[in-house]
């Protein structure tokens, strides 16, 4: 091992002896999503999908009241394909937040990096 890598073991160790590194929690998380350069693409999706799953609950409801085969197909498969674009969205916002802690460990390895060749 050179000494770089040995610097940033030691950092690392400091980091994580460190108790104001703690994680963030799931809320914590989420509202981390609608800050940052992206938070207008995240508050337009987060509306999108919440109007698309009221369109989803709509079409099951009419799915389940529906009189015939051909119009049940029709209504299921409205709800089926706006459920599905309603996960999309959400598996959207879980790589944000996925993102969001990659990028908040790379800033803590960088500050631990400089303390490190400071000392």
């Amino acid at each position: 091992m050179n000494n770089l890598d040995q610097k940033i073991q030691a950092a690392l160790q400091r980091a994580n002896a460190d108790p104001s590194a703690t994680e963030p929690n799931l809320a914590e998380e989420v509202i981390g999503t609608f800050r940052g350069r992206q938070r207008m693409i995240s508050v337009i999706a987060f509306v999108c999908s919440l109007v698309l799953l009221a369109g989803a609950l709509w079409a099951g409801n009419k799915f389940l009241s529906a009189p015939t085969v051909g119009e049940q197909l029709s209504w299921g498969g409205l709800a089926l394909v706006l459920f599905l674009i309603v996960l999309f969205v959400k598996v959207w916002f879980w790589l944000q937040m996925q993102t969001n802690r990659i990028l908040r460990e790379v800033k803590r390895l960088e500050l631990a990096v400089l303390t490190a060749k400071r000392d």
